[in-house]
């Protein structure tokens, strides 16, 4: 009974760690050159460069870091590297909150991406009270709420001169979550892969994950390329109509009917069909983009949001179900949240670079030309059979 009520307890841990740890960053990212410029005193052009390297750290960060956090969670227990991760989470809300200069700032969202939270929570859906597929489409659901809240929540602050005190109160928050994570996951053992490879392969995952790893690459950075781009490409279609509230409503919709359609996505995952919803989650995201390049009213802009947030929110739970179920799960989780990162930051480089050629229409069909190529992959891999992921 009581072994039960924990198993219960540390499910609504995991989500409430992966909210606030999304939460946190979303509630400066929008707002970010506009805060650099309160601290410096410089105007938009003079923090240019400040602002796009403080917007990268944190996913440059995860990406160097994920492998090291990986390794430690085969040799050390997940409740204290779980304490661990939220400790430096609240040192990095707690820099920005009190920082007076750009370059304290900057080390706060540096610090951001060294926390490993990504693979540890990955991780702890194997020692929470849940099927595999609710796992991975609730911690999926959780990540969308805290999209939500987070530039909702920084918005206000930011309005209200009140950013210092939400990132303090997130940084405590996130005090109090580190102690519960000791607690509850006192008697997690450390996770091991049947097989660990030493040197410079132990940090790509085993052959047959490759390829799909790849998709999940490239599907993430058809999906996170356009967004950057997306309220300067509808301005130029809807002036008259859309402004930037009802813009941020629009991205917040989309978050909305991910969270509707997760658990959808899960009773597929749990029916042992995840490479069919990673299929079904790449064609319609490249169905959603591509109407956009058809047609623009306000009505097929704010469906096409819809539609792709509702299919793309399938991609990350079915891709992280396959590699959990392996006997290199621990590598290739790693490599997958590795992926999934890289793909977030690749995505906007290369729709960046699109519309310096085509405007933002380039941005838009570069999005859309990295989703057919993931999805592509996706079918042309064979059926999922027990030997295809290591």
């Amino acid at each position: 009974m009581i072994a039960g009520r924990l198993k219960q307890t540390s499910w609504w841990l995991v989500l409430s760690v992966q909210f606030v740890t999304v939460a946190v960053p979303l509630a400066v990212l929008p707002f970010l050159s506009l805060h650099l410029q309160r601290l410096s005193g410089a105007g938009t052009t003079d923090i240019a460069l400040w602002a796009a390297v403080i917007a990268a750290a944190p996913a440059i960060g995860a990406i160097l870091s994920t492998p090291l956090w990986a390794r430690l969670a085969s040799s050390y227990p997940l409740g204290r590297l779980m304490g661990l991760s939220c400790l430096l989470n609240a040192l990095s809300a707690l820099l920005q909150a009190q920082s007076g200069t750009v370059e304290v700032f900057a080390l706060g969202r540096s610090i951001q991406g060294l926390t490993g939270v990504g693979v540890l929570l990955l991780l702890a859906v194997e020692h929470s009270r849940t099927t595999r597929g609710s796992g991975y489409s609730g911690l999926q659901q959780a990540l969308a709420a805290g999209c939500i809240a987070g530039p909702l929540l920084g918005g206000w602050a930011f309005d209200n001169d009140a950013l210092q005190g939400l990132l303090t109160g997130f940084a405590v928050l996130l005090v109090a979550l580190s102690v519960f994570c000791g607690y509850v996951f006192h008697d997690a053992r450390p996770v091991k892969d049947e097989e660990q490879s030493s040197g410079f392969a132990g940090l790509l995952p085993p052959t047959p994950t490759r390829m799909l790893v790849l998709s999940g690459l490239l599907a993430t950075a058809g999906a996170s390329g356009f967004m950057p781009f997306f309220a300067g490409w509808a301005l130029e279609q809807e002036s008259a109509v859309l402004t930037a509230s009802l813009i941020g409503l629009l991205h917040a919709g989309s978050w909305a009917a991910a969270i509707v359609v997760l658990p959808l996505w899960g009773r597929w995952i749990d029916a042992g069909r995840e490479r069919a919803v990673m299929r079904l989650s790449t064609a319609g995201s490249l169905f959603a983009l591509v109407s956009l390049l058809a047609g623009s009213t306000v009505v097929l802009i704010s469906l096409s949001r819809i539609v792709h947030g509702a299919f793309n929110s399938g991609l990350a739970p079915s891709l992280f179900s396959v590699l959990g179920r392996s006997r290199h799960r621990v590598a290739n989780l790693a490599a997958g949240r590795m992926a999934t990162t890289l793909g977030q930051a690749i995505g906007p480089a290369i729709c960046g670079l699109a519309v310096f050629a085509a405007g933002n229409n380039g941005a838009l069909f570069a999005a859309a030309l990295l989703t057919l190529l993931a999805s592509i992959l996706l079918y042309l891999q064979p059926e999922a059979r027990s030997h295809d992921v290591e």
